[in-house]
């Protein structure tokens, strides 16, 4: 297997399906007489932790490593420090450390701050912290108060120089009862249990331990951030939701302990809602629930697919508990992780090379032309169908009463523009409905309901499509439902009079938001051309829009910047090619951002150029099923940097395995580095111009187990340190 022929299929930002290379290699020595699991008799030194402790942010939290005996017992306190203000934390293992698992606690004293990461605030304020009120608001700083904050992370062990990324969250916290609750806390029992808490959370990939909880309360700190970061942080955040503030503040240590109390059986209930236990127990959908909630207090959208990827499970659950498993490598020394590492990225590579290139890429290129061509009729054919509809719903609003479509009432436009040629139209209980409506082509049924006529809007103008088809010979498109939602700045009286005679006023509309749930049918090529499998997306599309921008002159709107976009649904053709897909996007700066005005254009308009761009991050999830292998769940997330670059992550999860796949990209070419990591922390980094010739490390732990170099055949030759290698 080539390498740099899986990073050129893997890391493609803008291929739906993930295309690589198969090959094979020597059979690596099972020996391993690098670095393995630590043992309590072993002499340890130049250990170094460091992370994030996360309940929100905690400022000044007091960090305590202690070594643990076989019952849980501390041996001796082994490093300690505090956090920074963002949370962070870097603690150098004292020389007398043996070995053995290692329990990190943090502590609030009097001085210790933390952020309210909860939508709806974290009580009333009991500190000393200068505030214009006594709530404190998402965001704000509080004192938590002198012993009511304590959480801990348990780490299997570590060997002489290791440098770990160990942080602390409600999540770690659980894992480490689990395992101090086992008959003997072994090195096995400490990477069980964080493994099973990761599982738990696993729809996007979050390892507890070394995926980093930020400050989700920032809009700084999110605007670029890796995708899974931004979850996990979230899901934390849910925790305090849950918290009891009765006393004032939340009472975290009260909350940890009902979410261990919850973690029956080794797992937590999907969904409590209703029941007897749904006050005294923490269940999945209510910390789902809470991080759904954070997300939409920022006004971004989960990029990384976790929240659904775990609302999923949820609802297959259908109420029973949700126990995970333990990834698949968990026991292994840290070179036998490295091995099976290499070997996921090399079984990966092979199956996706044979069993999907040639059909993903045929189904990819029927995608491409069929959404080619739907741009194209949805522009020339069905837009103005839709807009001509909408004047003669206008007129049957006002003062029609006729009802065919071709009389003389509802003409639009010039004389020799498109009319329409048949159909009814009729008006009762405030909807408008348009019978098989014929204009250029085009057949119509529409059911809208707007505002009553003459009526006055204090804070939202609506739409709602009650239901609409589009018929043609190119393109059939089905509304099942949708609603255009206006926000007004100021109070709107609706005159559909005026409105016809285009003598209204326009409202001054501030934002707004658009939801439909649509199917849309491509049957033929954008030359007119019947393709040979049409194809169908079906599925729901919504946006938030912000920012609106009037035309200096005239004062009509002429922008709203999407600050969210989501799309979900299934794209399928006539062959049986299908896949579930979701698209989301965050614009970090849709508040601020305007199109570029300037003459040069049909519209005097310049969306975008590189002095002025819209800054965002997108992910794209879709479901992919190969031969031989589990059921896999892909997320491909991208941030954009400047007008042309960026970077992006691929996330592949199947089973409790993971493989995440992160570059940088220029005109969709990557440049600089790649880094492929998994579920187990273990990372391969490879360099190169353009990956012409890869170099690099296979990383654990921060030490290095094996080396990278590309051989004059072009195959890519990994060498560990146990002296063994094989080929890519």
């Amino acid at each position: 297997m080539n390498l740099k022929t899986v990073l050129g299929g893997c890391i493609g930002i803008a291929s739906i399906m993930l295309v690589g290379c198969g090959g094979g290699g020597s059979d690596p020595s099972p020996s391993d007489p690098s670095p393995s699991d630590p043992s309590p008799s072993s002499g340890v030194n130049n250990v170094t932790l460091g992370g994030t402790a996360a309940k929100g942010i905690i400022n000044g939290g007091n960090v305590v490593a202690e070594e643990l005996d076989a019952s849980g017992s501390v041996l001796a306190g082994i490093g300690s420090t505090t956090t920074a203000a963002d949370g962070s934390y870097t603690l150098t293992i004292d020389d007398d450390y043996n070995g053995g698992p290692i329990k990190i606690t943090i502590n609030a004293d009097e001085n210790t701050q933390m952020k309210c990461d909860v939508p709806s605030g974290c009580g009333m304020r009991t500190d000393d912290i200068a505030d214009s009120d006594t709530v404190i608001d998402f965001s704000e700083w509080y004192k938590p108060g002198n012993g009511n904050l304590t959480m801990m992370a348990l780490l299997a062990g570590a060997v002489s120089n290791d440098t770990i990324s160990v942080n602390i969250t409600p999540y770690t916290h659980l894992a480490a009862r689990r395992a101090m609750a086992a008959p003997s806390l072994t090195p096995a029992e400490v990477s069980d249990a964080n493994s099973r808490v990761s599982s738990l959370l696993g729809g996007g990939g979050i390892n507890i331990l070394s995926t980093q909880p930020l400050d989700i309360t920032d809009a700084a700190v999110v605007d670029g951030a890796d995708a899974t970061e931004i979850a996990y942080a979230a899901l934390s955040a849910a925790i305090a939701g849950l918290a009891d503030t009765s006393g004032g503040t939340p009472d975290i240590n009260a909350v940890l302990e009902t979410l261990w109390g919850s973690f029956t059986d080794g797992g937590l209930v999907a969904d409590d809602s209703g029941t007897v236990t749904d006050d005294s127990t923490i269940s999945l959908q209510e910390i789902v629930d809470g991080a759904t909630s954070v997300f939409a207090e920022m006004n971004i959208a989960d990029t990384s697919n976790t929240l659904t990827s775990l609302q999923e499970v949820i609802d297959a659950a259908t109420g029973g508990s949700i126990i995970p498993d333990p990834g698949p490598d968990t026991g292994d020394t840290a070179l036998e992780k490295v091995k099976a590492f290499v070997g996921d990225v090399r079984t990966w590579g092979t199956v996706i090379e044979e069993e999907t290139r040639v059909k993903g890429d045929a189904f990819a290129t029927q995608v491409d032309l069929a959404a080619t061509a739907a741009d194209a009729s949805v522009s020339t054919m069905a837009g103005p169908a839709i807009r001509n509809a909408i004047v003669a719903v206008f007129r049957r609003l006002t003062h029609t009463t006729a009802t065919e479509l071709n009389d003389d009432a509802y003409r639009t436009g010039a004389q020799d523009d498109p009319q329409f040629t048949s159909g009814t139209i009729a008006h009762s209980g405030g909807v408008v409905t348009i019978t098989d409506g014929v204009i250029d082509g085009v057949t119509i049924n529409l059911s809208v309901q707007l505002p009553d006529n003459e009526s006055t809007v204090t804070s939202t103008l609506t739409a709602i499509i009650t239901s609409a088809t589009l018929r043609s010979a190119s393109t059939d498109i089905t509304i099942n439902r949708g609603a255009i939602d206006a926000t007004l700045v100021t109070p709107y009286f609706v005159d559909y009079v005026a409105v016809d005679t285009g003598t209204a006023d326009q409202p001054d509309i501030s934002g707004g938001s658009i939801d439909l749930d649509a199917e849309l049918t491509q049957k033929q090529d954008d030359l007119g051309t019947v393709l040979a499998s049409p194809v169908t997306f079906a599925g729901t599309l919504s946006t938030t829009l912000v920012n609106a921008v009037k035309d200096g002159t005239t004062g009509e709107l002429s922008w709203l910047t999407p600050a969210t976009l989501g799309m979900t649904g299934n794209i399928s053709d006539t062959d049986g090619n299908s896949f579930d897909a979701s698209l989301t996007a965050n614009i970090s700066n849709a508040d601020s951002f305007t199109p570029v005005t300037g003459p040069g254009t049909d519209s005097d308009i310049v969306l975008e150029n590189a002095d002025n761009w819209m800054v965002g991050t997108i992910g794209l999830n879709f479901v992919l099923q190969l031969d031989g292998l589990p059921e896999a769940s892909v997320n491909i997330s991208g941030d954009r940097t400047a007008f042309e670059t960026g970077t992006a992550t691929v996330t592949i999860i199947y089973g409790v395995r993971k493989i995440v796949i992160a570059g940088a990209f220029s005109d969709e070419v990557s440049t600089g580095s790649v880094t492929i990591t998994n579920q187990d922390g273990v990372s391969m980094s490879i360099a190169g111009a353009d990956f012409n010739a890869l170099t690099g490390d296979i990383e654990y732990n921060g030490q290095i187990y094996g080396s990278i170099d590309t051989l004059e055949n072009g195959l890519t030759k990994i060498t560990y340190t146990d002296g063994s290698f094989e080929t890519l």
